[in-house]
């Protein structure tokens, strides 16, 4: 069940609080803090973020991959459904990605945030991320200004590390194994003071 916030507007009370504390991970002043920024956020007046709110986050705004990543938390509605809209519990949920690990977390956050880049590059939404998935969203971070043989260089190098061949397709079996190198659980984090 759900988590249901008692008034959009009202100040969440101490159990509202408990409860999405245990569900996201963040602590209490947090959980307030994103509270009056998803009200700030909420132009519609209605409890519910648009994608067209959080377009207006500068920090998304400014970031070469933050249409790809509204893409991930509002899904293009196919033809007759209405636009994705997310409550406050939701927001929060999609935000606990981009939180510090906790000890408590253990491997489970550490996996979600590794799903969210693998979705990141995985455009066609799939499973796998193909040679031109990979350079469309390499391309996305260089900008104007990337090299395109280089950009191929990168983009066979990185398929040849993950999959053995420069023509596969990477699944999400094969960006764990790659990334087990990086710390992709210490890297991807938000302030959420």
């Amino acid at each position: 069940m759900g988590i249901v916030v008692s008034s959009p507007r009202a100040m969440l009370s101490e159990e509202e609080i408990l409860e999405l504390k245990e569900r996201s991970g963040f602590s209490g002043r947090q959980i307030v803090r994103l509270y009056s920024r998803f009200c700030h956020l909420d132009k519609g007046d209605n409890y519910k973020l648009s994608r067209e709110d959080l377009e207006r986050v500068p920090e998304l705004a400014i970031n070469p991959l933050g249409s790809r990543v509204l893409d991930l938390f509002f899904p293009t509605p196919a033809d007759g459904e209405a636009e994705t809209l997310i409550n406050f519990p939701e927001f929060l949920d999609l935000l606990s990605i981009f939180r510090k690990s906790q000890p408590r977390d253990g491997a489970q956050l550490k996996e979600r945030k590794l799903k969210f880049v693998f979705d990141l590059y995985d455009v066609d939404k799939d499973g796998s991320i193909s040679r031109k998935e990979l350079l469309h969203v390499i391309e996305i971070l260089v900008g104007e200004c990337g090299d395109s043989e280089l950009l191929e260089e990168i983009v066979v190098r990185t398929l040849v590390e993950a999959t053995g061949s420069e023509d596969g397709s990477i699944t999400f079996e094969n960006f764990k194994s790659v990334m087990k190198a990086h710390s992709v659980d210490q890297n991807l984090v938000a302030a959420f003071h």
